[in-house]
């Protein structure tokens, strides 16, 4: 009875998983990998991209690898997997650096390719291929490695859902950012999502900021109104449109842990649709707000 106590108690022990392995470069048919694989560390990266690195380690990379793949042509495609800490960050650095009229592919949670380049975005990931010497099999070749890739990179799910509460309309395609670092050029906008526009002739962006609580989005808005010199005793949830020495009218809304709104938008009509239309589109499970009571105070 002792022994098989003994058993039953090792089998209800709970299972722990194994540690994830991140992404492995797998074997592709009628290609082999050349040489070791490359690894770089945030002190390293440098070594690989001087002149670029700062831009990545703003989007909290982790660990760069770069394996490269050859076939019996003399073909190669050299594979750059950068992770970064969150997918969030990782999104941010292809956001910044994707061709807005690239050919847009479902790899990962979206890719795109031009000439020798396919880049695509999964998780932690952002991940970038370069071929050389693949001639007319360029496209087949770049699409075959990433897609086999992707599936061994240990990563899952879609774009931000955040990038959802953007109105379509007006909306350029493909122009949706994650700035990690100083939106505006102001610190305490530590991130930002934003996306650009165009609606009756007006060229315009639209941004939201997801802070950590209500307090940090209070903190924010003290912060920026005592900047341009607008400084408010009341802080508190509601629309302010204010004059931005830098950057013109801006009108932006405060509620919960979200701000959201406009810049470069003179038209004063038409920011009152947009804002609109971004809380209609700001449902649950995206940032579930109900603004009948908001207020509006305008500030010049």
């Amino acid at each position: 009875m002792r022994v098989l106590g003994l058993i039953l108690g090792i089998l209800l022990l709970p299972v722990s998983s194994p540690p994830a392995q991140g992404l492995q470069f797998p074997d592709i048919p009628g290609w082999k990998q050349s040489g070791e694989v490359q690894s770089f560390s945030p002190k390293t990266l440098y070594e690989y991209i001087n002149g670029a690195a700062d831009l990545y380690l703003a989007s909290d990379f982790e660990e760069l690898k770069v394996a490269e793949y050859v076939n019996e042509k003399k073909a190669s495609v050299i594979v750059e997997a950068y992770r970064h800490r969150t997918p969030r960050d990782a999104f941010g650095i292809y956001s910044q650096e994707r061709l807005p009229d690239g050919n847009f592919l479902e790899i990962g949670a979206q890719g795109y390719s031009d000439k020798n380049i396919l880049n695509f975005v999964y998780g932690r990931y952002y991940v970038k291929l370069n071929s050389y010497n693949t001639g007319t099999d360029d496209r087949e070749a770049l699409q075959a490695i990433a897609i086999m890739v992707a599936e061994h990179s240990g990563e899952k799910g879609g774009l931000p859902s955040l990038l959802s509460a953007f109105p379509p309309e007006g909306k350029k395609g493909n122009s949706e950012k994650y700035i990690t670092r100083n939106f505006l050029g102001y610190a305490f906008f530590h991130s930002a999502y934003t996306a650009d526009y165009e609606l009756a002739g007006k060229a315009f962006k639209l941004f939201l900021i997801e802070a950590a609580d209500e307090n940090e989005c209070k903190s924010i808005l003290q912060q920026y109104l005592r900047r341009i010199k607008k400084p408010e005793r009341g802080i508190t949830e509601r629309r302010y449109t204010v004059a931005d020495p830098h950057h013109g009218v801006i009108d932006l809304f405060w509620k919960g842990r979200y701000i959201w709104g406009t810049v470069d938008l003179a038209d004063a009509d038409l920011r009152t649709k947009i804002l609109k239309s971004f809380e209609a589109h700001m449902r649950p499970g995206k940032g579930a707000l109900d603004l009948k009571s908001v207020m509006r105070f305008t500030l010049f």
